[in-house]
């Protein structure tokens, strides 16, 4: 007699029990309580996507959706509406900050299990089978909803949809099952490595023949304006529209545009900028109320580097050094690939070699460890440093106040051209960060490095859209002079 697969019978119950573990009472009485403050806009939306969850038509449909429109409020009330229930709706996003928004969020490439080199397979699929703990659950889901999807690799929808009809064994689109995709596509585009700009566009979700079958619902009023009562959110608000649609004049010589005074503040060195951001740091770091809402943005992880550094060494305390363990996993390459080369390899997404952290420094999670707990994008403030463990609290999203301990361990790179492992803590200092890491993320002050312009479409647009008011932002560049850059194909 062969024995039963516990262990999938076992995966299948913890997937299914996080899915249905929501007070059914408590969500009832949030959709009750939040309903009646939906905009008119947004009420239309609600009663659309609802309608089509009841009539079980599945379908594609994409919320478009800028900053401050409301479009977390009402997808919270879609996924509370559905769970409430007892049905299930899976809540993904592109970005581990965004599915921290989310109530049970996660990274759609984890959730998922996509490929991770998207870019070099023909036609990808989701490494998810029939009898898997998620094959189950995606069998049974009601609704999946994608945030921040402008981020995502056509292949990437285009894997869902074939894994969904194989699943499913309906040959409908994404096999029956309604998806919700929601974002701005004046935002970033997939990352294409050493991409040009007709590769990102060739990557993007509406290069995809599945966008001819979008139903788009648009989210146009800004209620971050209109709950301030404030006449210079109003007016920034219509600033950043002009900006992501790349409406602000271009010098047709130096080809970059002129931010205005009325736009946000102006500052003319890295220190002014930190000091601004991050004023008396050296006491304030313990708040980690203060400390989430504040970060410096900029285009390239060098400019990223410099100011972490700059920035830990106004904390008091001791630097403690973890040294990650570098190994080539080909036996056949090990002589061509010396351990001090694989130690200088700086990879973005990556922890460095030498890590080097004191107590009370910002950390961001590089990869998803407890999701929806620790996921890739979560921030966190380190409270102890030990040999084999780092002890910090998580200071943004749902679980913030919460302590976690975060171990080393094995990452390995999917895009070089040998097999290589790091053993690290899976960290990297995040007083700033990039502009594309950021996405998703909302301030109180944000401070943006432009010394190193922005290269790719909707850069400068997401780092300036992460505040409400032009008081809470400040800027580092040259003349008051920028690139700003815009495809217009993005946005059609």
């Amino acid at each position: 007699m062969i024995a039963p697969n516990r262990s999938m019978h076992d995966a299948f119950n913890q997937e299914l029990n996080r899915e249905l573990q929501y007070n059914v009472d408590t969500l009832q009485e949030f959709v009750r309580n939040n309903v009646p403050l939906l905009n008119e806009q947004q009420k239309q939306v609600y009663k659309t996507l609802m309608q089509a969850v009841d009539n079980n038509t599945g379908g594609l449909f994409f919320l478009d959706a800028p900053g401050g429109t409301g479009k977390t409020f009402v997808i919270s009330l879609i996924l509370a509406t559905i769970r409430s229930r007892c049905d299930i709706a899976l809540a993904l996003a592109s970005s581990g900050i965004a599915a921290t928004l989310l109530d049970g969020g996660r990274t759609a490439h984890s959730a998922l299990k996509l490929p991770l080199n998207l870019n070099t397979i023909d036609t990808p699929t989701c490494n998810i089978s029939r009898s898997s703990a998620m094959g189950k659950l995606l069998m049974q889901c009601k609704l999946i909803v994608w945030d921040e999807c402008t981020m995502a690799h056509k292949k990437s929808l285009e894997a869902l949809n074939f894994t969904l009809k194989d699943l499913r064994r309906n040959n409908n689109i994404f096999g029956g099952l309604m998806i919700l995709l929601a974002g701005d596509f004046r935002q970033t585009l997939p990352v294409v490595p050493r991409g040009t700009p007709a590769d990102e566009l060739n990557a993007c979700l509406k290069a995809s023949p599945l966008w001819n079958n979008v139903k788009t619902l648009p989210l146009t009023t800004n209620m971050r304006v209109q709950l301030q009562n404030d006449q210079s959110a109003a007016q920034f608000s219509k600033q950043l529209l002009d900006l992501g649609n790349g409406k602000v004049p271009v010098d047709a010589t130096s080809g970059l545009i002129t931010l205005t005074n009325d736009f946000c503040r102006f500052v003319d060195t890295q220190l002014v900028l930190i000091e601004n951001v991050f004023p008396n740091i050296s006491e304030n770091y313990k708040n980690y109320a203060w400390l989430s809402q504040r970060a410096i943005l900029a285009a390239k992880n060098n400019d990223v580097h410099a100011l972490n550094f700059t920035i830990q060494s106004k904390i008091a305390g001791d630097l403690v050094t973890y040294k990650s363990v570098d190994s080539i996993t080909n036996p056949d390459d090990v002589v061509n690939y010396p351990t001090e080369f694989l130690n200088s390899l700086e990879i973005p997404g990556f922890p460095p070699h030498n890590l080097q952290l004191k107590v009370g420094t910002v950390i961001l999670i590089l990869r998803n460890l407890n999701p929806p707990r620790l996921c890739n994008g979560t921030r966190l403030s380190v409270k102890r440093l030990m040999p084999n463990l780092i002890e910090a609290t998580i200071i943004n999203g749902k679980y913030a106040g919460e302590n976690v301990c975060i171990p080393r361990i094995p990452m390995i790179p999917p895009d070089l051209p040998f097999d290589f492992k790091r053993l690290q803590f899976p960290v990297r200092l995040a007083f700033a960060m990039t502009i594309n890491k950021s996405q998703g993320q909302s301030l109180s002050v944000c401070g943006i490095n432009l010394e190193n312009h922005c290269f790719s479409h909707g850069q400068l647009y997401v780092a300036c859209s992460r505040v409400g008011k032009p008081s809470a932002l400040f800027v580092l560049t040259s003349n008051q002079k920028t690139k700003n850059v815009v495809y217009q194909r993005a946005l059609q």
